[in-house]
């Protein structure tokens, strides 16, 4: 026989040898210096090998992992779990611990037209000059204008905005269903007036115990501070109207209407409910006192006259909070800016539609619903025994991985359901 092709016959000899013996004695390292191989196989070979027929300590582990948490899709074999995370060109940073009420964060830069203020990236704000409790950015609003916002609505809206970026299933290229964000933007819309619940209107007395405040020893600014969080809120979060439960949608919208209300009552004098006919210099020093406490109270009620005008024209009017907005306002305008509004004039301005529909709403005949009491926390209890209040369920960041896993993308047939 040739002396060539004893050689390759050798070779192969060897390598079924080799291949037997690492396959036998996986746990030991003699396998590579075994004193009976004289030849030295090619490295391609020995990777080879090793690639092949040596199983890999990770498909342990990831055995392990699904015990611990089976996967929804029962269909086999089963694919290796895919982690889901936003889809997003900047990094999403968990938010920071909640500080007191005067305390100051930064808001993120966010490309979504939903969910910026009218704010420069690099502006930082400066202190109000007559209340540091208060932010003015120059020229933020239109016609260069300056907005001014309190330090605790910043911070609350830039906390819920961080939530709400986490309701969205299209960021995660998840599909749920079609009103799953609707859903969840309403779970944050709640979460805000459970949090304004416990700073403003009850005291905990125990563990479970919780028991309303006195009268005369709630903190209205510090509420109305906590109301221009909610009012800034509404305008990133007008998907809840998309919601498929036409009642819970109108139950809403009254429990937010008497929490504007009460919050009001709760503030100013009650003259000011009315519309005023005469001036009384007494009224000058109060509504003087809470400009200073408020420096943009004025332009926080025109914010939700026209937030509540979109909100309340959708369908039918289900509440009338907007109507006593435009009372105070009108009234408030009167005293302070010297200015008589004629709600009779045409005009195409959002301000001035919001305050003529809200004047034509009457309060004893609603076009859905009872008479409202704009008792807020009588409206709140009603709301939460009929549909439960707040949570986490729609965020979906706290969800399994598994559970993400279910609803993505390559789970989903759009033309599952389709015949041809």
């Amino acid at each position: 026989m040739p002396k060539r092709h004893l050689t390759v016959q050798n070779k192969d000899n060897e390598h079924e040898q080799q291949s037997s013996s690492i396959l036998t004695r996986l746990s030991s390292k003699r396998a590579n210096t075994n004193e009976s191989i004289t030849n030295k196989k090619p490295k391609i070979e020995e990777k080879h090998i090793d690639k092949e027929n040596i199983p890999k300590r990770q498909t342990r582990q990831s055995t392990k992992s699904k015990e611990r948490e089976p996967s929804p899709l029962p269909s086999p074999p089963t694919p290796p779990i895919e982690i889901i995370e936003p889809i997003s060109d900047k990094p999403v940073n968990p938010p920071p611990p909640p500080p007191p009420e005067d305390t100051d964060d930064e808001f993120d830069n966010d490309e979504d037209e939903h969910l910026t203020l009218p704010i420069d990236d690099n502006d930082q704000g400066k202190d109000y000059p007559t209340n540091k409790e208060y932010l003015i950015y120059e020229n933020a609003r239109p016609n260069k204008q300056p907005l001014i916002i309190s330090k605790t609505a910043r911070y609350w809206t830039n906390k819920y905005r961080k939530v709400l970026r986490h309701v969205n299933p299209d960021a995660y290229g998840m599909y749920i269903h079609a009103d799953f964000s609707c859903y969840g933007e309403l779970e944050v819309i709640e979460n805000c007036l459970l949090d304004l619940t416990k700073t403003i209107f009850i005291v905990q007395q125990g563990i479970f115990n919780y028991q309303r405040k006195p009268i005369d020893k709630v903190n209205y600014v510090l509420g109305f501070r906590r109301l221009e969080t909610l009012t800034i809120l509404l305008d990133y979060t007008d998907g809840i109207s998309g919601i498929d439960d036409g009642d819970r949608f109108y139950a809403i919208m009254r429990v937010i209407g008497s929490c504007y209300i009460t919050i009001l009552r709760g503030l100013l004098p009650d003259i000011m409910f009315k519309k005023i006919e005469t001036i009384d210099e007494n009224l000058i020093k109060k509504l003087n006192k809470i400009s200073k406490q408020i420096p943009n109270f004025k332009y926080v009620l025109e914010q939700a006259l026209i937030i509540g005008h979109m909100f309340l024209t959708i369908a039918d009017v289900c509440s009338a909070y907007t109507n006593i907005l435009q009372i105070v306002y009108c009234n408030w305008v009167l005293i302070m800016d010297k200015i008589s509004i004629d709600l009779n004039q045409k005009s195409i301005d959002k301000l001035m539609k919001a305050l003529k529909h809200a004047s034509e709403i009457d309060r004893n005949n609603l076009e859905y619903g009872d008479k409202e009491s704009f008792d807020f926390l009588k409206e709140l209890r009603s709301y939460k025994e009929d549909y439960g209040l707040g949570g986490d369920a729609h965020d979906i960041s706290k969800w399994t991985r598994s559970e993400r896993a279910a609803y993505s993308y390559q789970h989903f047939n759009p033309f599952e359901n389709l015949f041809f």
